[in-house]
């Protein structure tokens, strides 16, 4: 992962673009769904635009880099995953541009970058707010690669906005699977553009089932433990942030077991694992030795989660039943994460 984060005089034509795309206010006749594609020159790889604003809410413009990117934010607009869900943190994979008027989101370098391009970070006008999500990891700083492929991104969407704006029809095709896109072709060595549609690629969603500590199991299941009771289980990326100084900083991998009774929390632990099936079906199992108890009921908070744990619940004879947005669960997590977040961060 190229994690190069340029020098201020290279974003001055990113942050030009991004005050001149706001005058345009597309999100004042765009919704987001009329989504469209820029393709990078290149590799071809393609950022699935989305204009934000429509709700009066958040204004700016993400792209979703790829089949992942695509597949992550049609599961948001499906509602399969809900905007404020701690799932969020694993599905988003893009590149985002949102204009705030509180300061308060803008840190140090921020603030620094608006200083040195002479725009009045004090001003009472929304300002640009670049950030890149990658599941898994801290919303961070563009990288010289993904600053040089949003410049195009909001090049032709100038364009295709104010297109959009007299032809309403434009994105409109009668192939279920494909999008407008914007296509770089060279022509007396100089890169034009045309409109193309083209199908998405299809992505699949890869898991892998929960590595099994077999010596632990053993030792458990000889000790005969008592059936009974439901429990919450959640393992997802809390949104704080952990630096090791080499590279973007990660989201820590949190687990939590709650008694879906009475709410107490049965367990927890943070990790720096990136994978939920490296973490998971351990600490399940620390949770049943230390309590001597397998429940009847597992219920999870996302349908990933009950994939993974599928071999687990064979091998304990136990029931998995997905929930969204267990009660027990949410409110575990929302209180964990403003616990840890009033302790010291690292910078």
């Amino acid at each position: 992962m190229d994690e190069k984060i340029p020098i201020v005089s290279k974003l001055k034509k990113l942050y030009d673009l991004a005050l001149k795309f706001k005058e345009i206010r597309c999100w004042e006749y765009m919704e987001d769904t009329d989504m469209f594609g820029v393709m990078r020159p290149g590799d071809s790889l393609i950022g699935y635009v989305c204009i934000l604003g429509n709700a009066g809410e958040v204004f700016g413009i993400n792209a979703y880099l790829g089949p992942r990117g695509l597949y992550g934010y049609l599961k948001v607009l499906s509602g399969e995953i809900y905007k404020e869900s701690l799932e969020m943190m694993s599905s988003q994979h893009c590149l985002s541009l949102t204009y705030e008027e509180d300061e308060s989101y803008l840190d140090k370098r921020d603030k620094s970058v608006l200083k040195e391009l002479c725009i009045d970070s004090k001003s009472k006008n929304a300002l640009p707010f670049f950030r890149t999500y990658i599941p898994g990891y801290y919303p961070w700083y563009l990288t010289e690669d993904e600053v040089e492929f949003f410049e195009i991104i909001l090049e032709q969407s100038i364009d295709v906005c104010k297109r959009f704006k007299h032809e309403r029809n434009l994105f409109e095709t009668d192939k279920g699977s494909y999008y407008f896109v914007r296509v770089p072709f060279k022509s007396n060595n100089s890169t034009l553009w045309k409109d193309k549609f083209i199908e998405a690629e299809p992505y699949t969603e890869k898991w892998e089932d929960a590595q099994i500590n077999e010596v632990k199991l053993k030792k458990i299941l000889k000790k005969y433990p008592q059936r009974k009771g439901l429990w919450e289980i959640g393992c997802d990326f809390f949104p704080l942030r952990i630096k090791d100084g080499k590279s973007r900083p990660y989201m820590p991998l949190v687990f939590l077991g709650i008694d879906a009774a009475t709410g107490e929390i049965l367990g927890h632990s943070v990790s720096g694992l990136r994978k939920q099936n490296l973490l998971v079906a351990e600490e399940i199992l620390n949770l049943v030795g230390k309590l001597n108890t397998i429940p009847e009921t597992l219920i999870v908070s996302n349908r990933n989660l009950k994939k993974i744990l599928t071999p687990l619940s064979e091998r304990l004879d136990l029931t998995i039943r997905f929930k969204r947005n267990p009660i027990y669960y949410e409110e575990a997590a929302n209180s964990m994460i403003d616990f840890l977040n009033s302790g010291p961060q690292s910078n």
